[in-house]
């Protein structure tokens, strides 16, 4: 499995606090979010957002980019959000990373 970072961005108009039918979106999300998630064989280790940026980001652990796609769109959040999915490492790998190159300068 490998870490990506699911970012979404969706508009004031469209925002859950004050869209009545992204707030049906969220509720029904909560509701699915495991079951959705074990389907596509994606663990989330963390989800924050941003109220005031309009702006969240999930932190998951999937096989592939593809299986956190489909989850998005299986479980609806892609219904009123720009989507993003980005692959991630962790400053540990950067790390291992730049020792690596710098032993070989």
């Amino acid at each position: 499995m490998s870490l990506y970072g699911l970012f979404g961005e969706h508009s004031v108009e469209s925002c859950p606090l004050y869209n009545e039918r992204s707030r049906r979106a969220v509720l029904s999300i909560n509701e699915r979010l495991d079951e959705v998630a074990k389907k596509h064989n994606v663990k989330f280790l963390g989800m924050y957002h941003s109220a005031l940026e309009h702006t969240f980001v999930w932190i998951a652990d999937a096989d592939d980019a593809h299986r956190l796609q489909r989850f998005a769109m299986d479980v609806d959040i892609a219904s009123f959000n720009a989507l993003k999915i980005v692959p991630l490492g962790t400053f540990n790998d950067l790390v291992a990373a730049c020792k690596r190159l710098q032993t070989q300068s």
